[in-house]
């Protein structure tokens, strides 16, 4: 297991690798919003169908791409993945509870172009308590403060009280696509290794085993033919999803949903043939003893809260923007903490998460490359899971945090290994 950090301009550094030579690549490119003011979202490069096709020279036949994206744009992404000679295969859905709306407050528009100041009140709890305001509205530390009351001054502002221009974001879709195989799926698998997704070991966990249908036996639909068919207890839980929660979207998922349980049953399809599925005149047992919310159907995954600085105890604490200044949007953001931090990379995503992608589409032993490795978070996912990595990252000050979340995970994976030798 070995990881290799590459630093530089990814459409420089892919020409540099081989053909053929990475298992899967999953990254997290620029969502192109002008993020922060940062000139690394705005500079077109997540659009670019020469560096998708630098991706897909480099991966192997079959090999799967994951991309994140930003909800607005992802589809740009989308399209020039595609056009570089990839197959969009599905896309997945993460789901998160931290996200914060960047709205407009359409009365409080309309009050200012009219010239109209707000009564000012003391801010005496929640979000602005014993803060001062800056220019922008946001709120120093440490004082107390004075802020715009909601109530409207102008009849016009308040006709549009209570409206604004953006919804709070809670997930990001993330681009599933597919270098075309060699041949079938099974010789692609055979000859280079990819070409598949590593369903039983992306499994959602439980208890009492996930109900699945047999192996086909006719080629088309299920090729179940007629008669009572079974389906088989799988102990290592349920088939995963194109939709992935969060810790907080799980609990409102169940707050929503209720409890509910689910049983084996045996259910008669005679009456109700469908022939794409090969389901005509069969009884079916199938189910899921168990109970809970809806959750328990998909993958839930729970970042550590140490995850972002673990293994940075010897850099120095930077700040990483000056966008948010008051402690409830320093905290609680959804692009990540922006106080003084040793991680300071404004938009780390969850160890776990990443971890759960590189495992579905890399196969044993194999080698991810992320070609926008930014803090290394899919890198520290790759090295724990006991794959190999290649990252590329073009800005020179995220090097040393790159480097030292993966030194540290190469030490717990080594560790884990030698407890598991113990026994």
């Amino acid at each position: 297991m070995t990881f290799t950090i590459l630093h530089g301009n990814n459409l420089e550094v892919l020409p540099t690798l081989a053909d053929n030579s990475v298992d899967s690549i999953v990254t997290d490119p620029p969502y192109e919003l002008g993020f922060m003011g940062k000139g690394w979202d705005s500079s077109g490069i997540a659009y670019s169908v020469e560096l998708w096709a630098e991706c897909l020279r480099v991966l192997k036949p079959g090999g799967h791409l994951l991309s994140f994206g930003g909800t607005r744009k992802f589809h740009r992404v989308a399209v020039a993945i595609e056009d570089a000679g990839f197959e969009i295969r599905d896309n997945i859905a993460w789901l998160y509870g931290s996200g914060f709306p960047k709205s407009l407050d359409v009365s409080k528009a309309i009050d200012k172009a009219a010239g109209v100041e707000r009564e000012q009140i003391l801010a005496t709890g929640g979000l602005h308590k014993n803060k001062n305001l800056n220019d922008d509205n946001w709120s120093k530390i440490g004082t107390e403060a004075m802020m715009d009351s909601n109530q409207p001054s102008t009849p016009e502002a308040q006709q549009w009280k209570g409206w604004g221009t953006a919804l709070k974001p809670a997930h990001e879709p993330i681009i599933v696509a597919r270098k075309p195989l060699e041949g079938t799926v099974a010789h692609n698998v055979l000859t280079h290794g990819t070409g598949a997704l590593n369903i039983d070991g992306s499994r959602i966990e439980s208890s009492d085993g996930q109900q699945v249908r047999p192996s086909a036996t006719k080629s088309e639909g299920w090729g179940m033919g007629n008669g009572t068919e079974n389906w088989q207890s799988h102990t290592q839980g349920r088939w995963p999803a194109n939709m992935i929660l969060d810790e907080h979207t799980a609990g409102l998922l169940d707050e929503q949903s209720g409890l509910s349980k689910s049983t084996n049953t045996e259910r008669n399809n005679s009456a109700r043939s469908n022939q794409s599925f090969g389901l005509e005149d069969k009884n079916v047992t199938g189910g899921h003893s168990d109970s809970g919310g809806a959750s328990r159907f998909f993958y839930v995954a729970k970042a550590s809260k140490r995850d972002r600085n673990e293994g940075l105890e010897g850099l120095e604490d930077k700040a990483n923007s000056k966008f948010a200044q008051d402690k409830w949007s320093l905290e609680n953001m959804s692009f990540g903490n922006t106080a003084p931090a040793k991680n300071f990379h404004p938009t780390v995503k969850p160890t776990a998460l990443m971890g759960y992608l590189v495992k579905l589409v890399t196969p044993p032993n194999g080698t991810v490359l992320d070609p926008f490795t930014g803090s290394g978070s899919t890198g520290k996912a790759a090295i724990l899971n006991g794959f190999d990595f290649i990252g590329i990252e073009m800005t020179e000050d995220y090097l040393p945090i790159i480097k030292a979340r993966l030194e540290h995970a190469e030490t717990e994976f080594a560790e884990a290994q030698a407890d598991k030798g113990l026994f």
